[in-house]
């Protein structure tokens, strides 16, 4: 254990000890007020385990904000997946230049509420200052407990400004025409080809439909089963991960047209094997869950296990969601859209928007309706016949 030293400061006695921090240097922990020499040497014990642990690393009483967040963050890597830790990462990074020199015991609430309206008269979005202020009050409950460095959460009931502008997602819905010029300039045997049929036919997000091998196809039962996507973050690259959520982890069944056009691709791939011959890629994932793309005559490292992606391209390499998606943009679409037409055709035709849900990997058939349908001229009518027929 690092050297507890105990000091006396007028009638108090207070504990410290060397910590460090996130950067590497080093930092004098110290927290005063205490009667007796023991009481204080006991909680610099509990104090000094608790940073062993991976809690909180600075608990003085005057903590600038940019370390506790920097050491928060420390501790949120542990806990979540490298996307969610990536996102947190970025909304820290906004929140820093407007709360990082001030002190996290003397943070009130309306200097939370001036830092967010200062954001929002700065152009930030709606959506974006709601994920910044739900990060930050996260953090700072942390602060209240289990770091017991404050007995109050000052963000708990600021609220993001009215007028901070609302950010508008256009969803489009795909038509046959659209599809079919996106077919026209992504034809059978292009690497975006199967992507764009899979997601159409399915409504799989673009990390699943990436991440889709050959082991969670049932062409003869026609079944697709979702069980890993491929996904990418800062540092670590494209990995692949369990699904975005439980409900994510789910079993779709394939319409005829789509289980033909995989049977057909299938086969496709393996001509491209045998055509391409030694620079063929395999792709494996390693025991981080890092994709690995190796030429087929070398041996993978041990324990990687090998990945028969769906969507590659003629020399087996996997489909970048980046080009992938740039792609579709030239175009005027992303390629969300095609989840969204997918769940939009199907209430269209009359689906119950519970099934939808499920087949979309959602918990609640209004999130579905909500975000990924839209009231389209087929709806409409359909709405008025349904009048008519009331009302006669």
């Amino acid at each position: 254990m690092a050297t507890l030293r105990t000091r006396k400061r007028g009638n108090k006695w207070y504990y410290n000890f060397d910590a460090e921090t996130l950067d590497g240097k080093r930092k004098i922990v110290e927290k005063g007020g205490f009667e007796t020499k023991k009481e204080a040497y006991d909680a610099g014990t509990r104090a000094y385990a608790s940073y062993k642990n991976g809690n909180i690393s600075l608990v003085s009483e005057k903590i600038n904000m940019s370390d506790f967040l920097t050491d928060w963050l420390a501790v949120k890597k542990k806990e979540v997946r490298a996307t969610s830790y990536a996102a947190l990462c970025g909304r820290i990074k906004i929140l820093l230049p407007y709360v990082g020199d001030m002190k996290l015991q003397k943070l009130r609430p309306r200097d939370v509420d001036r830092i967010f309206s200062t954001l929002a008269d700065e152009g930030y979005s709606k959506n974006t200052l709601t994920a910044i202020l739900t990060t930050f009050k996260n953090a700072l409950d942390y602060a209240v407990y289990p770091c017991e460095l404050r007995i109050d959460n000052p963000a708990r009931l600021i609220k993001v400004p009215r007028r901070a502008p609302k950010e508008i997602i256009e969803r489009h819905v795909i038509g046959q025409e659209r599809l079919k010029d996106l077919l026209t300039s992504f034809p059978f045997g292009h690497s975006y080809h199967t992507p764009i049929i899979i997601a159409y036919h399915t409504g799989m997000r673009l990390g699943e439909v990436l991440g889709l091998c050959w082991d969670a196809i049932d062409l003869e039962e026609r079944k697709i089963y979702v069980a890993r996507q491929l996904v990418y973050a800062p540092k670590k690259g494209f990995y692949f991960s369990a699904p975005k959520t439980n409900t994510s982890k789910r079993e779709i069944l394939m319409d005829r047209q789509l289980v033909s056009i995989l049977k057909r691709w299938k086969s496709k791939q393996a001509e491209n094997e045998i055509a391409t011959g030694a620079s063929y890629l395999h792709a494996y994932e390693g025991t981080d869950g890092a994709l690995w793309q190796i030429s087929k005559t070398q041996d993978a490292p041990d324990k990687f296990t090998r990945r028969l992606l769906v969507c590659t391209d003629g020399n087996g390499k996997a489909v970048s969601r980046v080009s992938i998606g740039y792609a579709l943009r030239t175009r005027g679409v992303n390629f969300h859209s095609l989840r969204h037409t997918h769940a939009t055709k199907l209430i269209e035709n009359g689906a119950i928007p519970k099934d939808v849900a499920a087949r979309l990997g959602h918990t609640d058939a209004t999130i579905t309706q909500n975000l990924y349908t839209h009231d389209t001229e087929e709806m409409q009518r359909n709405t008025v016949a349904i009048l008519e027929n009331s009302i006669l």
